[in-house]
């Protein structure tokens, strides 16, 4: 087998770019690992990003969403429809509008308040408990604006949530000084809210 002669004058230059083509695929290969786990640091990063960015919206969101149920709750707290029934003010209500008509006799009587059962569950889902007070109101008056200017009082001025669930209206044989020849006979629920929370520490 013959041996491979090199001329001394390329031997060496041989020998360097030998050396060269070494090292250039060394940096290559490292330069390829190194763009790599950039690239892989880069998308990680990102994902990261990503999370918090959702993390983000979804705290922002639901800051909203919280405000939006503050402001509501404090809604209904101002008008006693969560928390104690304001009796007192629904009285002064429809008294002070009666005078304000000049409305000879207006009788109002509010029953004991009870709990409303819970049929479907949903009270008891939402951590809530759920008061009615029925109301009678009778009422002599000279025409029906005296029963709407009643009812439109108390949807306006008392503090609470009600339903009318019965107004019988009728014309009295006797015409009083005032013009009242009609009376009404109306019945009403008056409902509270209360948490169960809180109402378990009482």
């Amino acid at each position: 087998m013959n041996k491979l002669n090199i001329h001394p004058l390329i031997k060496l230059p041989l020998i360097l770019f030998s050396l060269v083509m070494v090292f250039s695929i060394i940096i290559i290969a490292v330069s390829s690992s190194y763009l790599e786990h950039a690239y892989d640091a880069r998308e990680s990063e990102k994902r990261s990003m990503r999370i918090w960015k959702n993390k983000i919206d979804a705290a922002k969101e639901s800051n909203e969403v919280l405000d939006e149920y503050e402001s509501r709750y404090k809604a209904l707290l101002k008008k006693n429809i969560v928390g104690e029934e304001n009796r007192l003010n629904w009285l002064e209500t429809i008294q002070s509008t009666a005078n304000a008509r000049g409305m000879s006799s207006v009788k109002y009587n509010v029953a004991s308040q009870h709990l409303l059962v819970d049929k479907t569950g949903q009270h008891q889902a939402q951590g809530l408990k759920v008061f009615r007070s029925n109301m009678i109101i009778d009422m002599k008056m000279a025409h029906e604006g005296d029963l709407f200017a009643i009812l439109n009082a108390l949807e306006d001025k008392a503090q609470g949530l009600f339903t009318v669930d019965k107004c019988n209206i009728e014309k009295t044989e006797k015409i009083l000084k005032n013009g009242e020849n009609m009376s009404a006979h109306c019945e009403l629920g008056w409902y509270t809210i209360r948490s169960i929370v809180n109402e378990a520490k009482k």
